[in-house]
């Protein structure tokens, strides 16, 4: 008599177990970080700071939700006129998004298809949809460049390095313009129709595939014309995300008095825009947990700010991400179970 038969459950790949492995070692290496950033500061001064919010504590959400609105203008700056979605919910859609870049290793790309996806459910065409997704982070990222343009010329004006500010600063916009300048004309050569034909290439037989033709046209016509049409649009976006930057030193400035260390909106411009490069290069574990704080509270030493406050500001800082990935990854979590089949990622 033969052996009962079994349901068959594929084996997880090699290369898939190994990126889980470093994925959970990064996030073990990032929690150590952040317990011995914690220990060296002191935990009864970090504490301490905290009780000083008291009944103030839920302000540390309101600057983030205002950031959260501009930042969200600027997306819909880039969509096309026909694109008819709810301001409250664009809000949460890239509430989603970035709640997925936050919580994976993905250096902040890969909530753009989220954000992508959940626009269909509104009438927003996939090609549309993704075009807009890649506008945008193009224009948060050049408005990300000025801010921290902005961050280094006051920081060379409070060290009092005037003449070798003025040098790096000029160095720097030029380079900051070439990028810009470099991601406008790369998204203008077709860049969809050339991931297609490479993706083509490797996967010659997949309908899957060859089916993505005229998706990936479409997607390279609505840059196009965006970056010859609308070019006001693009302007109006870089203009809406710089105000979210700017808003964040006000973030810093408020967390800071709330904490019992009040600094000046300078410190506070220095310290939210030099930030930026050390979130980019803590991408490399997943939100960043333990070395953005351990860059950051290094940014405050810096600038004289004590180690327990510099400790606290940014475990404030991370508080309030999590309280808004949570929301979005609710609201991700609820879109995809209404429209199981056109939220599928």
């Amino acid at each position: 008599m033969p052996p009962p038969a079994t349901a068959w459950t594929p084996e997880p790949s090699p290369g898939s177990s190994a990126r889980t492995g470093r994925r959970v070692a990064a996030i073990v290496l990032g929690t150590v970080l952040l317990a011995l950033l914690v220990s060296y500061a002191g935990l009864t001064p970090v504490l301490a700071r905290f009780r000083a919010l008291g009944w103030a504590a839920p302000l540390v959400l309101l600057p983030y939700l205002v950031i959260n609105i501009l930042d969200t203008n600027g997306w819909r700056c880039t969509l096309p006129a026909t694109a008819r979605v709810p301001f409250s919910s664009l809000y949460l859609v890239r509430m989603a998004g970035e709640a997925v870049n936050s919580m994976t290793p993905t250096v902040t790309v890969g909530g753009e298809p989220v954000k992508a996806h959940l626009l269909r459910a509104f009438g927003v065409s996939g090609s549309d949809a993704l075009a807009s997704v890649v506008i945008a982070k193009t224009a948060l990222t050049v408005s990300q460049c000025a801010f921290v343009l902005v961050g280094l010329a006051v920081l060379f004006d409070r060290l009092e390095r005037h003449a070798a500010g003025a040098v790096w600063v000029a160095l720097l916009v030029l380079v900051c313009a070439a990028f810009t300048l470099l991601l406008v004309r790369l998204q203008r050569r077709r860049p969809a129709s050339t991931a297609w034909r490479w993706t083509r290439r490797l996967a010659p037989r997949s309908a899957i595939v060859a089916g993505l033709e005229a998706r990936a046209a479409a997607i390279d016509e609505r840059l196009a014309d965006f970056y010859r049409l609308e070019r006001g649009s693009f302007l109006r976006a870089a203009l809406w995300h710089f105000a979210g930057w700017m808003l964040g030193v006000l973030e810093v400035k408020l967390f800071m008095t709330l904490l019992g260390e009040p600094i000046g909106l300078r410190d506070a411009l220095i310290v939210e825009a030099l930030a930026q490069p050390i979130r980019a290069v803590a991408l490399v574990i997943p939100g960043g947990i333990g070395a953005q704080e351990v860059g950051g509270v290094a940014l405050c030493s810096f600038l004289g700010i004590p180690e327990a406050a510099g400790v606290a500001l940014w475990l404030l800082k991370r508080a309030r991400e999590l309280v808004f990935d949570a929301v979005g990854l609710i609201y991700l979590t609820r879109r995809t179970a209404m429209h199981p089949r056109r939220a599928a990622l």
